[in-house]
């Protein structure tokens, strides 16, 4: 009887949740062709990265606030998977690439509840993030929409990105476009019956990524830097790097200690050398001294000689 039960639900609610599937959206990602042009971006920009969301949006009731404070979306987060190369299901467990949430970026609104939130894209892998600012353009009020019941899905939007971080993957990112937004829209005016209840509304969307000329150039050489990083940054290259490293810093200690020594060597012949030349002008010296002080005795001895010559001549012949 409950597999009856079963099969009877999925028999109503399948039919239904395909059919607010866009065409061609069962089993695949979308790229631009399926985006409409009320929410296109420009015609200079490139898709360059699409993400499947399943997240949540927190809903706070305020019986005494109208519009969209009544039930006031406090916060909205959700996790983002890859989809490149794959098919659904892509919330699969590892496939995890970044995630979504809601910040009070504006730094004239901290106070709470504050009228604009920013909802902030990160990327796990080398965390970049992305902000972004209210819709330019959203589906919700469309005529003749057909893959969307206003009171159950949330609008598909394009929106601009007015902050970022200042460099990665993210950072060029110039809009983001929310597409196949399935369930999460706000709760009943009517059910907002008690101050600061809560209401939890699961949702899907693609997130769908499209920057400029000269983003795709630097996606480009980013990419190029990052397979390198990726090729170069294993524990084995690392490990070998930081040996090479350490026998570098050993040999050049040894050159600086070497060179040491041999400065060493040098000062102590350049003392000896000091020290000969100060010996050899001592024994010059002394020689000088010697050499004057013969002059001197032999000039005493010529003196004397000259004085007894005189002496001899100035004594009387004897008779």
């Amino acid at each position: 009887m409950k597999l009856l039960s079963t099969i009877a639900i999925l028999s109503v609610t399948v039919p239904f949740t395909l059919a607010d599937l866009l065409p061609g959206l069962t089993n695949t990602a979308p790229d631009s062709s399926f985006v409409k042009e009320r929410i296109a971006p420009p015609a200079n920009t490139t898709l360059y990265e699409v993400y499947f969301a399943r997240g949540n949006r927190i809903y706070q009731c305020n019986p005494e606030k109208e519009g969209f404070q009544h039930w006031y979306n406090v916060q909205t987060h959700a996790f983002l998977y890859g989809t490149e190369g794959q098919t659904a299901p892509f919330d699969r467990e590892g496939n995890e690439v970044g995630q979504l949430s809601a910040a009070p970026l504006n730094p004239k609104q901290q106070m709470s509840n504050p009228m604009d939130t920013m909802p902030v894209i990160y990327n796990y892998r080398d965390g970049s993030w992305a902000g972004t600012s209210r819709p330019l353009a959203t589906t919700t009020r469309e005529e003749g929409r057909k893959e969307r019941g206003d009171s159950v899905h949330l609008d598909d939007h394009i929106v601009p990105v007015t902050r970022a971080s200042t460099d990665g993957y993210l950072s060029h990112a110039k809009y983001i476009i929310r597409l196949n937004s399935l369930e999460g829209v706000v709760p009943a005016a009517e059910t907002c019956t008690k101050k600061g209840l809560l209401i939890n509304k699961p949702f899907t969307a693609y997130f769908m990524f499209y920057t400029d000329v000269e983003g795709m150039q630097q996606l480009s050489e980013e990419e190029v830097e990052w397979k390198q990083m990726v090729e170069n940054y294993t524990p084995e290259k690392l490990a070998l790097a930081k040996t090479e490293r350490k026998e570098v810093a050993i040999k050049s200690k040894k050159v600086v200690a070497s060179g040491k020594k041999e400065s060493d060597v040098a000062a102590e012949a350049d003392v000896a050398a000091e020290a000969d030349v100060a010996a050899e002008a001592d024994v010059a010296a002394e020689a000088d001294v010697a050499a004057e002080a013969d002059v001197a005795a032999e000039a005493d001895v010529a003196a004397e000689a000259t004085v007894a010559a005189e002496k001899e001549e100035n004594v009387p012949a004897r008779d």
